[in-house]
């Protein structure tokens, strides 16, 4: 089943993630539910669909990923649950679409559900789309308007990022290049700011702000000299060519 969702509400993973300390067999760290996570969108959309098909398993593909803590918004991230096993394979996509956005409360919203084939999950899985961020970022001190104003002439261009601290322990540790293809400034009040970012799949946009203690080169922080962070990250937009619309650079 190809669809798109949204993440309304943060820290909710994309899919579950089991307990590090009991491999997903219960233990006091997990309350005994071996998930670090009580639930994951994967888990939300696919709950009314296994009990429609009457499935053993279910697998989530999705066209990449947002971080925990993000929100997805837009027009949503494309993705495919695939059901092992169905015994009932076909039934009415709208009534599922309501069904499933009813069951999950405003948490999690899917729109575009309709049947697909096994050979679009490795489209899904190969495709490397743009992506645009909204992102609210911190300054350790009051940021004049005229100053964030340079670095509308910053980008585009090219990033350099070493794989994040963050990361670090489960990745390759390597140098990424990645572009930055559109940047605006969508308001400045004191310490913080908010930009629209439009880059390359695979850039790691808290980095680009933070700088993530020079392994990130370019980087908002070190463009203005001020140490910087984000405070909340929404991803609005996982399209081919997408434009970023609505998100004029003003002050």
């Amino acid at each position: 089943m190809y669809g798109r969702y949204k993440k309304l509400v943060r820290d909710i993973p994309q899919t579950k993630w089991g307990c590090k300390n009991c491999w997903g067999k219960g233990c006091e760290s997990c309350n005994f539910t071996g998930k670090m996570y009580p639930t994951s969108v994967e888990e939300i959309i696919a709950k009314k669909v296994m009990k429609k098909t009457n499935g053993t398993e279910h697998l989530f593909h999705g066209m990449g990923r947002e971080d925990i803590d993000a929100l997805m918004l837009g027009n949503g991230r494309p993705f495919i649950l695939e059901i092992r096993n169905p015994v009932k394979r076909y039934f009415d996509m709208p009534k599922m679409e309501e069904e499933i956005n009813d069951y999950a409360k405003s948490n999690v919203e899917v729109l575009d559900l309709r049947t697909t084939y096994s050979d679009e999950v490795v489209r899904i899985k190969d495709a490397r789309p743009d992506k645009i961020y909204r992102v609210l970022v911190e300054f350790e001190k009051n940021i004049e308007k005229e100053k964030v104003k340079e670095l509308l002439n910053a980008f585009p261009t090219v990033i350099n990022q070493k794989t994040p601290l963050r990361v670090v322990h489960r990745r390759a540790d390597k140098i990424r290049k990645r572009k930055v293809v559109d940047f605006r400034v969508e308001k400045t009040e004191d310490k913080n700011a908010t930009f629209i970012v439009k880059g390359e799949s695979g850039l790691y946009v808290k980095e680009l702000i933070s700088g993530d203690e020079g392994r990130t080169k370019p980087s908002i922080s070190a463009l203005l000299g001020l140490k910087a962070w984000v405070k909340e990250l929404d991803v609005i937009g996982v399209n081919y060519g997408e434009s970023v619309k609505g998100t004029e650079k003003k002050d």
